[in-house]
């Protein structure tokens, strides 16, 4: 509160910095394409109003040779956005799904986490989940029947993710601290409805005949911490690595929502299918600056807008919309195959 004028100005640029500086990587994603489309029509536009198009035509020069650097620079790109899906959107997602209430911290805020079922059918409640720290405070496990009905509560004080055992080996799971089950045993609950008059037995401490108390050290599943902030943010799915991906679809049960598995799978495809999209969006591009002759260049790039804004939308709409009978891993490429078809029928009337 005694900070100075010059120290408040320091700490509000460094978390605006820490705030938004993460977030070049994901425009780098979302624009790179648009981006290289304008530096492609600012520099024929240089290049035209030099004359130096008329020079490299006079020299023989076709135009498919001139439009092929920006073909393959736009490919580049495209594979540096792969890059950065894998590597560097990953590392940052937690800090790009962060609130302007949470700038600051290096992580989203501790959430409670409702009952959430896995792929076995049990469910996990916690009082609190840390993303930071990967750990659970206020634990509260219900593993059920096939009809649903509950056979053991387990309780914990706090967990951490690791390796449990469980009947089949070693698997991920959480690990607990001061874990205790209640086992529910389904003959004895038979008995005891049974026994004429009178409370049902009791053990001699106490516990009803038809409840095993156990101690349990930890708890098998595929809830793991990527997994429950996913259900949390659904927009932390887009930031995913191929890898991470795929761990989450090899157990369909965790994610437990249709909706998120059919998101997943277009995120796994769309980043190849962008690549494509971009190459034949800067194909489409290029006739509306490679012209033979003087032009009307802000009218071309008028028509360059209203040719390339169109087909992005319309990529981006296949990208994110799940289309019903076409799996995700077809529906991505649809935009591709259709603007590689506009792409040639245009070609063909350039004069070359």
């Amino acid at each position: 509160e005694d900070a100075g004028y010059v120290s408040r100005l320091a700490l509000l640029l460094r978390l605006a910095v820490d705030f938004q500086a993460p977030r070049a990587f994901q425009f780098y994603g979302f624009l790179h394409g648009l981006l290289a489309v304008g530096a492609m029509g600012f520099t024929l536009s240089r290049m035209h109003k030099h004359r130096e198009l008329v020079a490299m035509l006079a020299a023989g020069i076709s135009m498919h040779r001139i439009a092929m650097p920006f073909v393959v620079g736009m490919f580049v790109l495209g594979l540096v956005q792969l890059v950065n899906q894998e590597l560097f959107l990953p590392r940052v997602a937690p800090l790009l799904i962060r609130g302007h209430e949470e700038i600051g911290q290096r992580t989203i805020r501790a959430f409670p986490v409702d009952f959430t079922r896995d792929d076995r059918g049990a469910l996990l409640q916690a009082a609190a989940f840390d993303p930071a720290a990967g750990t659970l405070s206020g634990v509260t496990i219900l593993e059920r029947d096939e009809r649903g009905r509950t056979r053991r509560r387990i309780t914990a004080d706090a967990a951490s993710w690791g390796m449990v055992a469980a009947p089949e080996g070693e698997r991920p799971g959480w690990v607990l601290e001061g874990g205790a089950g209640v086992e529910l045993d389904v003959a004895a609950m038979a008995a005891d409805r049974g026994t004429a008059g009178g409370p049902a037995p009791a053990a001699a401490d106490g516990t009803p005949r038809s409840m095993q108390r156990t101690t349990e050290a930890g708890f098998a599943t595929s809830l793991s911490p990527r997994v429950l902030v996913l259900r949390r943010h659904g927009a932390y799915a887009s930031m995913l690595s191929l890898r991470q991906i795929e761990e989450i679809l090899a157990n369909p049960g965790a994610v437990d929502r249709e909706s998120l598995i059919q998101s997943l799978s277009r995120y796994r495809w769309s980043r190849f299918s962008s690549v494509f999209v971009n190459v034949l969006l800067m194909w489409l591009a290029l006739p509306a600056f490679l012209v033979r002759g003087p032009a009307n260049l802000l009218l071309r790039s008028l028509q360059c807008a209203a040719i390339t804004l169109p087909a992005v939308i319309f990529a981006a709409i296949f990208t994110l919309v799940t289309i019903g009978g076409i799996p995700p891993a077809v529906s991505v490429f649809l935009p591709a195959l259709v603007l590689a078809f506009v792409v040639v029928a245009q070609w063909l009337r350039v004069e070359t």
